[in-house]
């Protein structure tokens, strides 16, 4: 590409079909990642940070819908980008952490809730100290949502992102032990049972991170 003529190829196009749904294929989502590592090197600052922006809008349009496939596909996207290096990766890691939250506060759909997770989970792994305060406001969310009146969707979710946290942030994560320890037990005895599947596996990964640590948890 020329330094004068510069030319943005919008990312959607590039994954070969006219929207974000295209990321549900095999191996676009890694296409889409591709993309963004070679427009890194060839575009200058300004002309990277338009493209950047115009995705961002893309996959934010995508979060937003109410069709499941589009909200799957915009998160493979973030998935794909979240261990892409940029010149702009503080502001990106926020956008994602941004984009994760909203997930979280708006979305009912299992898979949806699943795949946020995961990804979350990876953003953590990858910006560390970056997400810590993140992970601390979706910790204290998901207690809250364990405490407060039962509704299902947020409990899932609840469980899905403390699982996370316990594999993928525990410094964080042990400071509130004694919280989660208090609280696990009304959902393990939940009347849905994925919602108890999931409090099992978020308990267990909280004792794979107490027995890591010499706590006085450790002991107990």
């Amino acid at each position: 590409m020329g330094s004068s003529s510069q030319a943005i190829r919008y990312p959607v196009a590039t994954t070969g079909a006219g929207n974000i749904d295209a990321l549900n294929k095999d191996g676009a989502a890694l296409t889409l990642r591709r993309l963004v590592e070679e427009e890194a090197r060839d575009l200058s600052g300004e002309a990277f940070a338009r493209f950047m922006d115009h995705l961002y809008e893309l996959i934010t349009t995508f979060l937003d819908s109410n069709e499941v496939s589009k909200n799957l596909g915009a998160l493979r996207a973030i998935d794909e980008l979240i261990d892409v290096t940029i010149s702009e990766n503080t502001s990106k890691v926020a956008k994602f952490s941004n984009y994760m939250s909203a997930a979280f506060e708006t979305k009912h759909d299992p898979e949806i809730l699943v795949l946020a997770c995961n990804v979350f989970g990876h953003l953590d792994r990858s910006g560390g100290a970056m997400t810590a305060d993140e992970v601390e406001r979706q910790v204290k969310v998901a207690l809250e949502w364990l405490r407060g009146e039962r509704i299902e969707y947020r409990r899932f979710a609840a469980v899905l992102i403390l699982k996370e946290m316990a594999e993928n942030a525990s410094t964080v994560f042990n400071v509130h032990l004694p919280e989660f320890v208090d609280t696990i037990w009304v959902v393990l005895r939940d009347p849905t049972l994925v919602v108890q599947e999931k409090s099992i596996e978020a308990l267990r990964a909280c004792l794979r991170a107490i027995e890591k640590r010499e706590t006085m948890w450790s002991v107990q």
